[in-house]
């Protein structure tokens, strides 16, 4: 299931994600948040592949 992007903006889920963001530990994790965790990961690898860097803190506190 693809999630909306909404959905994988939220306090909790970039919070969990920030907090420990090694795809090892996801099976510590809900079976949902193990989907938004690799939705996450992948976003980020994406974005620092391209020499870019997703800046967590301004998305937790700019845009909630």
């Amino acid at each position: 299931m693809i999630r909306k992007t909404m959905e994988l903006f939220t306090r909790e889920t970039i919070g969990n994600y920030t907090s420990d963001p090694y795809a090892k530990n996801d099976h510590k994790y809900s079976k949902e948040m193990q989907e938004v965790r690799k939705e996450l990961r992948k976003l980020d690898q994406e974005t620092k592949k391209d020499g870019g860097v997703v800046d967590w803190n301004r998305m937790l506190n700019d845009f909630m």
